[in-house]
């Protein structure tokens, strides 16, 4: 009788492999045979921090479609982006994305960043739309312009040595967000703050969210599982826990506003959210909460990896760096930048503003696919039938090196391509440029990160001669959730 209950099992699992394998529509997408039977090979991809390179290598071998599991297709089309992404799409967030949840006080905490329902995602966005507008984000300058002086007399500090900026860039972005949001820094980057660890460039959670991820499911046995959680904190109550953390810091400084006595002048975030003559201001805690974290969550790892690249980009290209130089100091002579360089100033600095993108095109923050899924009536995308329930992603690395949108040398570093184009080209690149993603759950931070990149690079670079250090010839990126880089070793020199 058991071994008749366990065949019967065999052979129902058995079939419905088959049947997920080689049902009509994803049949015909082409990809490893593997994967047609399993999601574990999705796992593979991503397993070792490798998963750019694996994904590439992938589009490289069976086109811009590839089955990557079951049910699920990478897609490296720049033509699907409006198709998938887009304004009117009928595609929803994966259960990928259940995994960046947080909680408070053990419940589900669902984020503008997390939430899949489009109209829950509508309701979450629209009280803090105003907040990250390109007309709000001014009151945000001086903010930035206190941690920018601050990392600047910390690196004179360490004039002519040999540093790992990876880790500086993490303590800039994170004084910087917390300005933003709080008025207040952590004092991470003079390091005056206890603490440290927590708040530490550390893979594990996107280690999590990337590979647990390709299995959401399992997520309810692990980390998703409260109880299990608060039995491991109280046995190891000294491990650093980043997510809780931020949390609580969360907490404190709502409870910090409340009882002080209000600022009319402070224009953080947290202040804006809260003030009574506010229309959409935020009265409940847990959505205040909500909204904070979005911030200080995803603000600090996007904002150091970013700043990474782009000086990694300009140092490792000296003609870049040459050119960037001369735009800054004859717009310095002609009187046309401030002592702190305010973002207007910043903005009418043309290959400074293609820099910072051609950085952002060629190592965006985020490497994972953007997972969506397929409506309930499939969907058709570049002329591929997809069955209801297909999980599909572009991968912000691939699609921003396309060669029949960037051209032959998309693979190479060079700013000018963003001067050059004409207008109508111009506007293909920028409808295929994904580092912030696309539509409406495109990143609400945006803003906020290029008024940090327009302010402190060129602020930094009109202050110092910044040399690559590394005992490699080149940085170690690893690709999990961030594309975070290793072996990032600069020094500086002041400049006369």
């Amino acid at each position: 009788m058991f071994v008749t209950i366990l065949a019967g099992a065999a052979c129902f699992f058995l079939a419905r492999a088959l049947f997920v394998a080689f049902r009509s529509g994803i049949r015909d997408i082409p990809g490893p045979w593997i994967a047609r039977f399993t999601p574990l090979y999705r796992v593979s991809l991503v397993l070792k921090g490798d998963a750019v390179r694996e994904y590439r290598r992938l589009h490289e071998q069976y086109g811009p479609f590839v089955r990557t599991g079951p049910n699920a297709v990478a897609i490296a089309d720049p033509k699907a982006i409006p198709i998938i992404y887009g304004i009117s799409s009928k595609f929803r967030k994966s259960d990928f994305y259940k995994l960046a949840i947080p909680y408070l006080n053990d419940e589900p905490l669902d984020g503008i960043f997390t939430a899949r329902d489009p109209a829950q995602h509508k309701k979450l966005r629209a009280p803090i739309a105003g907040v990250y507008s390109m007309t709000n984000i001014r009151n945000y300058e001086k903010h930035i312009d206190e941690c920018t002086e601050l990392f600047t007399r910390t690196m004179k500090q360490f004039e002519g040595q040999k540093i790992d900026l990876a880790e500086y860039f993490h303590w800039f972005a994170f004084d910087a967000i917390g300005n933003i949001t709080f008025q207040r820094r952590f004092g991470f980057i003079d390091q005056t703050q206890q603490g440290f660890d927590a708040f530490r460039p550390d893979d594990f959670v996107g280690q999590y969210f990337s590979i647990i991820g390709q299995l959401p499911w399992l997520d309810r046995f692990l980390f998703g599982n409260r109880p299990l959680v608060n039995a491991m904190m109280r046995r190891y109550p000294d491990v650093p826990n980043s997510l809780n953390t931020v949390m609580s810091v969360i907490d404190r400084e709502i409870q910090r506003y409340d009882e002080e006595d209000k600022d009319a002048t402070r224009t953080d975030f947290l202040a804006q959210l809260r003030k009574k003559d506010n229309p959409e201001a935020v009265h409940f805690k847990r959505d205040l909460m909500n909204h904070l974290s979005n911030n200080m969550l995803a603000g600090a790892d996007t904002i150091s990896v970013a700043l990474g690249a782009i000086f990694y980009y300009i140092v490792r290209h000296d003609m870049v760096k040459n050119k960037l130089m001369k735009e800054l100091e004859d717009a310095s002579e002609r009187g046309e930048l401030s002592d702190l360089i305010t973002y207007e100033e910043s903005l009418k600095l043309p290959y400074l503003q293609a820099v910072i993108k051609e950085s952002l095109r060629m190592h965006p923050s985020l490497c994972m696919p953007l997972e969506r899924v397929a409506p309930p009536e499939g969907a058709t995308v570049c002329g591929v039938v997809l069955p209801p329930g297909t999980i599909v992603g572009v991968m912000a690395p691939i699609v921003n090196r396309a060669k029949g949108v960037f051209g032959e040398d998309a693979d190479s570093f060079r700013p000018e391509r963003w001067l050059e184009a004409d207008a109508e080209h111009l506007k293909v690149m920028d409808r295929t440029f994904f580092s912030f993603g696309h539509g409406t759950r495109s990143c609400i931070g945006k803003n906020i990160a290029m008024l940090e990149m327009g302010k402190f690079v060129p602020q930094i670079l009109r202050t110092f001669d910044i040399e690559w250090a590394s005992p490699t010839q080149d940085w170690t990126v690893k690709t999990y959730w961030f594309h975070r880089q290793r072996n990032l070793f600069f020094k500086f020199t002041c400049r006369k």
